[in-house]
């Protein structure tokens, strides 16, 4: 279809960006099929109005108000409607995402342009590129060392392709905490303070961030800048601790937090910063202690400590009483500032699988407070925290929080069609299944890592499976994702979790049948066993090459390594479970000592009251948690 745009010239370019997404030809005047007036205001609004052939846009406050607006447009025009006119108000100034580029997997630029043409067409406006040392500092060659760091060349490719689509490109780093992978090499020796954070007051520290504001100033065109400060819980244990004699860590963080904030100042940045600190510091002494508790009541002492100049973000994705967000919105505003930003989450980070349900459940309430509360900034975080998933399945949350904005309200057929007209072709029902793989339990918790790493011989997850029929279900699942339709650039994330599927429903409990069989004494059964070994084996395979040829599609390769090493650790598990049982089966050996253990519940309790369930923990236990008792 071949569009003709009268007006807007500062717009031809982003259009042209667009318009395979869109599936249209940009022509001239009396060539094109549809002819769209572009008509620019200064409000923060946008109208969009088909008759026939005609259309008009109305768009004001940023280009990609505009973006949206012509993909609904041409989402239209594709569904053979001829009359048509919408009006939207967004209630949010600044929307967008915050894309975790630092937990092993980093996107290469080509994904973080799909990403950011996907956005636009929702009509998001901001992108932060959370890089902990995944970006380059010349000066020092061991910052994010063989990590899949941005070059600077990178970072200013995609701050030019972000602007011309009407999206503000932020940088997210980190200059205190969150630092490990690079403080683990020597030559970070004199600015280490523990494992994850630096040594605050040592000059070389300050070397190094202002190396790093330098390079994020010759590098994004945005003087938005955050620098983290988060989860800084180790702070002044480690060396500062040895050169220093101990010092309240309240007292030593507000010290780091007044110079970078007035070294951010010097470079032009209006720097934010994650507020959690604040109100762990002040809740110190309250007991069980969770982050942003409602009970934190903050003294003037620790307020008049805050620089000025220093916005907060407000963080939290784990709550779905609209109270909890109206609360801390209050404590923010009175306390820390004005003009605080909120940070929701897309939940990537527990498995293979994107926790959709479980984001939706705390994304609506803290939206609700947000817009109740005058909030006028916020954002959707999407961290990894391992690295199995897939970072563009955030997508489909980002349309939450796409549409809650331009309608001022929920309302899920509305978000389908959001979805719909951004990534034209993709069923928003059809990327909801691909959470079905995480939930054997019937529960909300991703459990696609317990029961992918858990081990064939020494089975930690096994009490919790007990009872539950996880073959039938997985078998539903696969069915289920038979059914799905075209999925365009989300298929080889689908495709890897396909074959997770397939996997699992041999898995999943082979471990029970193993020890069941065991301890019955059933030869016949051990047989059957041993020779699944080599069909989970081939399963794992299909399972690897799968998922390696999605991370090789969307991310650097930087990364894989790790995941070579765990698909290659359960392949030799398996090859050793084979070996074993030949072995036993043969008479070689008496007993499998291995299956002569007790399963005990990995929750540390021991009663047997109850059935052992999955719980919250199973969301942030890693791959070493399931795959041994031993030191890994």
């Amino acid at each position: 279809m071949r569009y003709c745009f009268k007006n807007g010239k500062e717009l031809l370019e982003g259009i042209t960006l667009l318009s395979a997404d869109l599936g249209i030809e940009v022509a001239k005047e009396g060539a094109a099929d549809i002819t769209v007036t572009v008509i620019h205001t200064e409000k923060r609004s946008l109208t969009v109005t088909l008759n026939g052939n005609e259309a008009t846009i109305v768009w004001g406050d940023g280009k990609v108000r505009f973006f949206r607006g012509l993909a609904i447009l041409v989402h239209w025009v594709s569904s053979k409607e001829t009359y048509k006119t919408v009006t939207e108000k967004p209630l949010f100034k600044t929307n967008g995402a915050m894309v975790d580029m630092s937990r092993d997997a980093v996107m290469n630029v080509k994904t973080v342009k799909l990403m950011l043409r996907k956005m636009a067409l929702m009509g998001l406006n901001t992108y932060m590129l959370y890089t902990e040392d995944t970006y380059e500092i010349k000066e020092y060659p061991y910052f994010g060392h063989l990590r899949g760091r941005y070059t600077q060349k990178e970072i200013r490719e995609l701050d030019r392709y972000a602007l011309t689509l009407g999206i503000e490109l932020i940088p997210c780093v980190q200059m205190l905490g969150h630092l490990s992978t690079h403080l683990r090499w020597d030559a970070a020796g004199a600015y280490r303070d523990t494992s994850n954070a630096m040594l605050v007051g040592a000059d070389a520290t300050y070397e190094l961030i202002d190396r790093m504001l330098k390079t994020i100033a010759e590098c994004f065109t945005s003087r938005r800048l955050h620098v983290g400060m988060d989860e800084t819980h180790d702070l002044g244990t480690g060396r500062y601790l040895e050169q220093n004699g101990y010092r309240e860590r309240e007292d030593i963080y507000f010290e780091h937090l007044e110079k970078i904030t007035s070294m951010a100042h010097s470079y032009g940045f209006q720097p934010m910063m994650w507020s959690d600190m604040f109100f762990r510091l002040a809740g110190k002494d309250l007991p069980d202690y969770t982050d942003y508790d409602v009970r934190v009541q903050f003294s003037d002492e620790v307020t008049q400590k805050l620089p000025a100049g220093m916005q907060q973000v407000f963080w939290d994705y784990y709550h779905q009483d609209e109270d909890f967000y109206a609360v801390n919105l209050d404590q923010h505003h009175r306390f820390l500032s004005k003009d605080t930003l909120f940070a929701g989450g897309i939940w990537l980070w527990s498995g293979h699988c994107p926790l959709y349900s479980r984001s939706l459940l705390r994304t609506l309430p803290a939206l609700e407070a947000c817009r109740k509360k005058g909030v006028d900034e916020i954002f959707a975080t999407i961290w990894l925290n391992g690295g199995e998933g897939n970072l563009l399945l955030g997508l489909a949350g980002l349309a939450w929080y796409a549409d809650y904005d331009y309608k001022g309200h929920f309302d899920i057929e509305s978000v389908k069609e959001c979805f719909d007209f951004s990534c034209e072709g993709v069923s928003y029902d059809d990327m909801m299944k691909l959470e079905l793989p995480e939930h054997p339990d019937g529960g909300m918790l991703g459990l696609t890592r317990s029961l992918l790493y858990n081990d064939p011989l020494v089975s930690l997850v096994d009490k919790h499976l007990e009872g539950l029929e996880v073959r039938e279900y997985y078998r539903g699942v696969s069915k289920a994702l038979e059914s799905v339709g075209e999925m365009k650039q989300f298929r080889s994330a689908y495709d890897t979790i396909v074959k997770l599927a397939l996997l699992l429903e041999q898995k999943t409990d082979f471990g029970i049948r193993l020890k069941s069989a065991y301890d019955r004494g059933d030869t016949e059964e051990l047989r059957t066993l041993r020779d699944e070994c080599d069909e989970i084996i081939e399963k794992l395979q299909a399972l690897r090459a799968s998922h390696r040829a999605s991370w090789m599609e969307y991310y650097k390769p930087f990364g894989w390594e790790v995941h070579d090493i765990r698909y290659g650790g359960l392949i030799a598990r398996f090859d050793t479970a084979k070996e074993r049982l030949t072995q036993y089966l043969g008479g070689a050996i008496d007993r499998l000592e291995e299956l002569e253990e007790v399963r005990l519940r990995m929750d540390g309790q021991l009663s047997d009251d109850a059935q052992p369930r999955f719980h919250g923990l199973f969301n942030w236990m890693q791959y070493q948690d399931y795959a041994t008792a031993s030191r890994l």
